[in-house]
């Protein structure tokens, strides 16, 4: 038989799939549904209709044996939700049919089957689509088809799927209120769209999503989940017929539905300038200024996007130059002209910003942007933002993943799944004065919303609030019997916190009297010659009040935070406490009990029994050895003498600080604190508190403690550097966030170890302080995996050594670093803390503020310089129920 050309065969196929049946032939049941439209594209495309509605766009790409199958559900997203609006129910749906079970697989039998041939599937939802795909080599596209076929039509929805999805949605919901970008998207919509659906969030409102049922989903998924309102793409090294082919069999049994229509309201046009303000934890500006503009069927927005590309697309643009680099006005800039095809859209500019220059950043942004409604943009700006949106189109065809979304988002968005090749023709026929036209038509003052995202406090204020007074740095004194007073005035809220500390903690206690301090801490509130425990704890429960003490490993404190009008009266009760407690010997029985409590509980626990193993086999000069709670042998022997000795010892004018932060006028706050403290006595006879105590390891340990528990725990720990070792503890740090991301998990070990289901949690962090303390890495495993686990971590550890980091992942470990610490220290009684804690290591009460310099002069070859010469000697303890024999 003579074999018919490529594209012969094609042409065949096609015909025969579109042409019904002559009526002298057998009647036999179609092997797959039937096409009533198939187009020969450009660039390779065909686009194809099912007669049950579905569309299907394929390109061939035949550089690299690979493909992508993706679905389209239109119809969804946070603005198409219908009687479901609020719910957020598309993307909890999402969560519930990518890689869940359907009537033909389990969750797990779908997992096996993509993971055998490689492939790679997630899911992601907006606010007008919800897409599924799969990345897969091209021999098992066939394969691929199937199964995000099967997704699309036959979605299971079992009961304890939709619970655990439902958890995980409404964590991520919460999740994203302390994301800065998401709230300021968030608000943005909210501010430009007051009727429109447009407002509505992706992911929902917290309190309409937890409504939502199973019963919501099957419904919303049976209504919108058809195949008249689904767009199919596949591109990749693949043959147009055989994959038409194999779609039309995957939905050859899938039939048209009703068409949805959702009448949404318009949304009335601006006619005053709005505003919304918003603060967050953090200590930059977030800035949003957007105008209302048009949607994407609208010639005007070739011109805005010129306009956008003008200002802030490439390092030589107009803001990016000016406000990044020349002025140093901003952190970053970007802007963006959101044309959706649903919509009126909107023209942004966003920037991030210092606290102390972010309000000459606004004035400057609004001055470039109303620059373009009175003069021309000079030629080889236009010229250069044309071949920008040139390269963009090319550049961001080049994977098949790019290629498939341009083509499935063309389509859904303005019919034409090569739309991207005509907008960008379009944008080669922009002029300077078209683009000065749309500026003078949509960048009216009278039409600017504006959101903000502040640091806690930094809202900006009224002038009766500017009045009234704000934030105003630290100021340090010294009483004269040697107290040393950090005040700072903070007058956003009608709040007062008082702090005071003394140094001392484990860093002066001895193995044999461990837990002596926290004893000490603990009393401080439980009786003086005026009041005793009952008394103290009525006082400030009566005010609203909040007072706490204790003891940590290189202090002993009282922290108290109550109503400003409360503030004089509540300060003499906590002076009180601290500089005249009476250690009553019933309320000490007491609490020791409690200490004694609290170590018995530490077997319960498997994290407090692996760290207690690891403190054990620390060298024993070294301060971490001292479990801060004491044992069992070190708290029995402990009398009310030993307490005031202590106390006696320590708490003296020169080792004290105390912190006033808050609505009070500082030179108020300094005579109060005089009234309080002055009488506190000086001691020339205090004992000195060494911070350079020996901790090196000088021979590795492994120690395996035999538990009940079925649980493994490793902790391995490293000699560190102290934090006055100020280069070497920023270069441990970023190594620390290399190997486990900084406060959060992330990082290579959580990547590998947490990614491969090898552990519950994995993480490292330093244990350490004024004195050099020790370098450790913590996880929970199954008890069979404690062996791998261990290979696993010490592998990480050599890679660093031996400087295989790259540096993409060193630039992120550091930005990272500067964010997250960027965020801590929010409240007063957090920066007080931090300021005394820094002011009494000898560090100064501003050390902090120099964080991110220490951070970011660290350079990569320092990360591997610490890693050679910290990790090496270690201390290996290990608990399961294996007995120690079998450990690692």
């Amino acid at each position: 038989m003579t074999r018919l050309p490529y594209a012969s065969v094609w042409t065949v196929v096609l015909l025969a799939m579109a042409c019904p049946a002559r009526s002298d032939e057998p009647a036999q049941a179609p092997a797959a549904a039937r096409y009533t439209r198939v187009e020969q594209l450009p660039d390779a495309v065909a686009l194809a209709k099912l007669s049950n509605g579905l569309t299907v766009i394929v390109q061939e790409n035949h550089v690299a044996p690979v493909a992508t199958v993706r679905c389209y559900v239109g119809n969804t997203g946070g603005a198409f939700e219908g009687r479901w609006l609020g719910m957020g129910l598309s993307h909890l749906i999402e969560h519930q049919v990518s890689g869940g079970a359907t009537a033909h697989r389990t969750a797990e039998e779908t997992e096996r089957l993509v993971d055998a041939f490689g492939g790679a599937t997630n899911a992601g939802t907006s606010s007008d689509v919800t897409q599924y795909f799969i990345d897969c080599p091209a021999r098992r596209v066939m394969d691929s088809i199937d199964v995000v076929a099967d997704q699309m039509r036959h979605c299971a929805f079992d009961q304890a799927a939709f619970d655990r999805e439902f958890k995980v949605v409404q964590r991520e919901l919460a999740d994203g209120e302390v994301n800065r970008f998401r709230v300021q998207w968030s608000l943005l919509h909210e501010t430009i769209y007051t009727v429109h659906p447009a407002r509505t969030p992706t992911i929902g409102y917290l309190d309409v999503l937890r409504r939502a049922t199973r019963e919501d989903c099957v419904d919303f998924y049976r209504e919108r989940y058809v195949p008249n309102n689904q767009i199919f793409v596949v591109v990749g090294d693949v043959k147009t017929p055989e994959v038409l082919d194999r779609v039309a069999q995957a939905f050859a049994d899938s039939p048209r539905s009703e068409e949805t229509y959702l009448p949404m309201v318009e949304e009335p046009r601006q006619i005053g300038p709005r505003e919304a303000v918003r603060e967050m934890d953090g200590a930059t500006y977030d800035l949003a200024l957007a105008w209302p503009t048009v949607q994407l069927s609208n010639p005007d927005l070739y011109a805005l996007d010129v306009a956008s590309s003008i200002l802030t697309e490439g390092e030589s643009s107009r803001l990016v130059q000016s406000l990044v680099y020349e002025k140093q006005l901003v952190l970053s800039v970007q802007s963006m002209s959101n044309t959706p095809h649903y919509v009126n859209g909107f023209f942004a500019v966003l920037a991030s910003s210092r606290p102390e220059t972010w309000q000459q950043a606004e004035q400057a942004i609004l001055d470039a942007v109303y620059r373009l409604r009175e003069d021309l943009v000079r030629p080889e700006e236009l010229a250069k933002a044309k071949k920008q949106k040139v390269a963009e189109l090319v550049f961001g065809r080049q994977t098949v993943q790019d290629a498939a979304d341009s083509l499935g988002r063309g389509y859904m968005s303005a019919h034409d799944p090569l739309f991207d090749k005509t907008y960008v023709a379009n944008i080669q026929k922009v002029t300077a004065e078209q683009i000065r036209d749309v500026a003078r038509r949509y960048f009216d003052p009278q039409r600017l919303n504006r959101v903000l995202i502040a640091p806690p406090g930094g809202a900006p204020k009224t002038e009766q609030a500017v009045a009234a007074g704000g934030e105003e740095p630290i100021r340090a004194a010294k009483l004269p019997n040697g107290i040393r007073v950090l005040v700072k005035r903070q007058s956003h809220l009608p709040m007062v916190n008082l702090q005071a500390f003394v140094l001392g903690g484990s860093l002066v206690d001895a193995p044999e009297t461990a837990g002596r301090a926290a004893l000490v801490g603990q009393m401080l509130d439980k009786g003086t010659a005026r009041r005793n425990a009952r008394q103290i704890a009525d006082y400030f429960d009566a005010i609203g009040g909040r007072m706490s003490t204790g003891a940590g490993r290189n202090t002993l404190f009282a922290n108290m935070t109550v109503l400003r009008d409360d503030f004089p009266e509540a300060a003499a009760v906590f002076a009180e406490c601290f500089t005249r407690p009476t250690f009553p010997e019933d309320e000490f029985q007491k609490v020791k009990k409690l200490a004694l409590g609290a170590i018995a509980r530490r077997a319960d626990n498997p994290q407090a029994e692996i760290f207690e193993l690891f403190q054990d086999n620390l060298p024993t000069e070294s301060p971490y050895h001292v479990i801060e709670g004491g044992k069992t042998e070190t708290i029995q022997p402990l009398s009310v003498a030993d307490l005031k000795a202590y106390y006696d010892t320590y708490f003296v004018a020169g080792n004290m600080l105390v912190t006033v932060f808050g609505d009070v006028d500082p030179d108020e706050a300094l005579a109060l604190v005089q009234k309080q403290f002055g009488h506190v006595r000086q001691s020339k006879d205090a004992p000195p508190i060494d911070f350079d105590r020996p901790g090196a390891i000088a021979k590795s340990i492994v120690r395996h403690k035999r538990i009940g528990k079925p649980t493994g725990m490793v902790l391995l720990g490293y000699a560190d550097a102290s934090i006055r070792q100020e280069k070497d503890y920023a270069a441990l740090t970023v190594l620390d966030a290399i190997l486990s991301g900084y406060d959060y998990p992330g990082g290579w070990l959580h990547d590998e170890l947490r990614g491969e289901g090898l552990v519950y949690m994995v993480h490292a962090f330093q244990m350490t302080g004024p004195a050099p303390g020790y370098f450790t890495i913590f996880a929970q495993t199954g008890p069979d995996k404690v062996d791998e686990v261990v290979a696993r971590i010490r592998k990480n550890i050599d890679r660093a050594r031996e400087g295989d980091i790259p540096e993409d992942e060193f630039r992120r470990a550091v930005e990272m670093i500067r964010a997250l610490h960027a965020q801590k220290n929010t409240t007063l009684a957090e920066q007080a803390a931090q300021a005394a804690v820094d002011e009494l290591l000898g560090l100064g009460h501003d050390y902090d503020k120099s964080f991110d310099k220490r951070i970011e002069a660290v350079a990569l070859d320092d990360v591997v310089r610490v890693a050679q010469q910290y990790l090496t000697n270690s201390v290996l303890v290990t608990t399961s129920p294996k007995p120690p024999a079998d450990a690692p």
